[in-house]
C-alpha cells in the first residue's frame, strides 16, 4: 500500500442543473488537476459535498476516481466516509476499500454532540471494518467536536493511523506531531489546508490537502515542488502568492468559490448541489476572481 504524501485536493463534486452528479465533468476536473501536478484526491469531504450525497452516490465517486487514477502514476485516493451515524460510515468505508482507494478519512459523527468515548468507539468501528489506514479528520468548525492530544492518543490505541487537521491550531498540531515523532509512533499528520504549509513543512509535515488545487493547482503544485526540492526563495515567493490569492477567494463558501473560480478561468464547472447556489454568471465577482487568479499565475510564472 502506497504511503500518502504530497499535495492533495479535497476535490469538488460537480452536479448538473437538476442536482444529479455530473460524472463527465467531475472526471474532467479530476484529470485536469492530476495533469497540473496534484498528487491525490480527498473524495467526498466538505468540498466534495459528502454530507449532501447518499452512500450510493459517494461510492460512485470513489469508483470514478479509481478509474481516473489508473491513467496516472503515483497518485493517491483518500475516501472521506464520515456520516452522521456509525453504521453508514462503516458501510461506506467498506465500499471505498472495495473501490481500491489508498486510505480512509472520516470526520467524527456530526450534528449531535457526543462524549469522547463515543467518538473513539466510532473510529474503532471504522478501523475494525476495513484493512486500510484510517485517518481521523479534525474539523471542529463543522462537527462540534475538537480533538485534543488525549483524544489522539486514544485513537492511536484503537488503530487510527493518522489525523487530517483543519483546525489550524498550531499548539495542537505541533504537540501531536512531536509526540508521534519522539515516541516513534506510526502516525501521520496531514494539514487540511495550504495555509501554514511552509512552517508546518519545516516542522516535518510532508502532506497537505489544499482546497486551492480545485481551481489553481499550478500554484500549490509548484509551491510544494519548490519546498521539497530545497528551493527556499522560490518556495517562499510561491507561498506568498498562494496566501494572497487565498485571502481574495475566501468571500463565500469554499465549494461555491471553487466553482466560481473555475468559471472565472473559462471552464464550464457545472453546479454545486442545492441548497448551495452560484451567483449569476454575469455577477461582477467572477471578474474580480479572474483578475486575482491571473495576477497569481503571472506571479508564479515570474518565479520560474
Amino acid at each position: 500500500m502506497a504511503i500518502v504524501k504530497g499535495s492533495l485536493v479535497p476535490n469538488i463534486t460537480i452536479f448538473d442543473r437538476e442536482g444529479s452528479i455530473d460524472f463527465k465533468k467531475t472526471e474532467w476536473h479530476m484529470r485536469w488537476m492530476f495533469e497540473r501536478g496534484v498528487d491525490g484526491l480527498f473524495l467526498t469531504g466538505s468540498y466534495g459535498a459528502g454530507p449532501l450525497l447518499s452512500n450510493e452516490e459517494r461510492s460512485a465517486v470513489f469508483k470514478l476516481a479509481k478509474n481516473v487514477v489508473t491513467d496516472f502514476s503515483d497518485k493517491y485516493l483518500i475516501a472521506h466516509v464520515g456520516c452522521a451515524d456509525t453504521k453508514s460510515t462503516v458501510e461506506l468505508a467498506k465500499r471505498a476499500e472495495e473501490a481500491g482507494v489508498e486510505a480512509i478519512g472520516a470526520v467524527p459523527p456530526f450534528y449531535y454532540k457526543y462524549e469522547e468515548d463515543k467518538i473513539v468507539q466510532y473510529y474503532k468501528d471504522i478501523v475494525d471494518g476495513v484493512s486500510l489506514p484510517v485517518y481521523a479528520y479534525n474539523n471542529p468548525f463543522t462537527t462540534r467536536f475538537g480533538f485534543s492530544l488525549k483524544t489522539v492518543e486514544k485513537l492511536q490505541e484503537v488503530g487510527v493511523k493518522g489525523v487530517k487537521d483543519s483546525s489550524m491550531n498550531v499548539g495542537f498540531l505541533s504537540t501531536v506531531y512531536y509526540d508521534a515523532k519522539l515516541s516513534g509512533k506510526d502516525f501521520k499528520v496531514i494539514i487540511g489546508t495550504s495555509t501554514g504549509w511552509l512552517p508546518f513543512y519545516y516542522m516535518g509535515i510532508d502532506t497537505m490537502i489544499a482546497g486551492m488545487c480545485n481551481y489553481a493547482p499550478e500554484i500549490i503544485s509548484d509551491m510544494y515542488r519548490y519546498t521539497v526540492n530545497g528551493q527556499t526563495e522560490k518556495a517562499e515567493k510561491a507561498y506568498q502568492i498562494m496566501m494572497d490569492l487565498s485571502k481574495k477567494i475566501k468571500f463565500t463558501d469554499s465549494t461555491i468559490a471553487s466553482h466560481m473560480a473555475l468559471y472565472a478561468r473559462g471552464y464550464e464547472a457545472g453546479y454545486p448541489r442545492k441548497p448551495m447556489q452560484l451567483p449569476p454568471l454575469n455577477d461582477s465577482k467572477y471578474k474580480e476572481v479572474k483578475l486575482a487568479i491571473d495576477k497569481a499565475l503571472k506571479g508564479l510564472d515570474e518565479i520560474k
